[in-house]
């Protein structure tokens, strides 16, 4: 019985050692956060650090990284946004990973999410899939030699008829 449990353990231990840090509904969460909140998020219940932060085109961007039980690195960018007219702001949230089966996992989320997918395809470097909703586009690349995975989530302007 002893050894069935140690087996049992050390099975479960190692899916855990593996699990990615994010997934698609806090990626899609963090879009509509502001850069302090999504920052705050990130630091304290995901384990991620800052790396650096810079201005684009008026917007402070900062990258957050975190290096995972397999020795490879997750980074997440906030701040990029687009301010529209009406004075909302449409945030884009990017996630970069050095283990693409993340990416895979992220894909299998999105789909159980019910977000379509509008397009499957591959270019000369990346596997491609293209997902969207009412409120996101996704566009998630898969490196065809499995070496990144990259995720961008962009909040799109709702339209909402009364």
């Amino acid at each position: 019985m002893k050894k069935y449990l140690f087996i049992a353990l050390c099975c479960f231990g190692s899916v855990n050692l593996f699990a990615q840090s994010i997934t698609v509904n806090d990626l899609t969460n963090l879009t509509t956060l502001a850069n302090p909140e999504a920052h705050n998020y990130l630091v304290l219940s995901k384990g991620f650090k800052r790396e650096y932060t810079q201005e684009v085109d008026g917007n402070t961007v900062e990258r957050l990284n975190k290096l995972t039980a397999d020795k490879k690195e997750e980074s997440v960018d906030i701040g990029q946004a687009v301010k529209l007219s009406s004075g909302a702001i449409l945030r884009t949230v990017s996630y970069k990973t050095g283990t693409p089966l993340h990416v895979f996992n992220l894909i299998s989320q999105a789909k159980r999410a019910g977000i379509h997918m509008r397009f499957q395809g591959a270019d000369v470097k990346n596997n491609i899939y293209q997902f969207d909703n009412d409120f996101y586009h996704i566009e998630m690349l898969i490196a065809r030699d499995n070496t990144y995975g990259f995720v961008q989530i962009k909040q799109k302007e709702y339209l909402g008829f009364d």
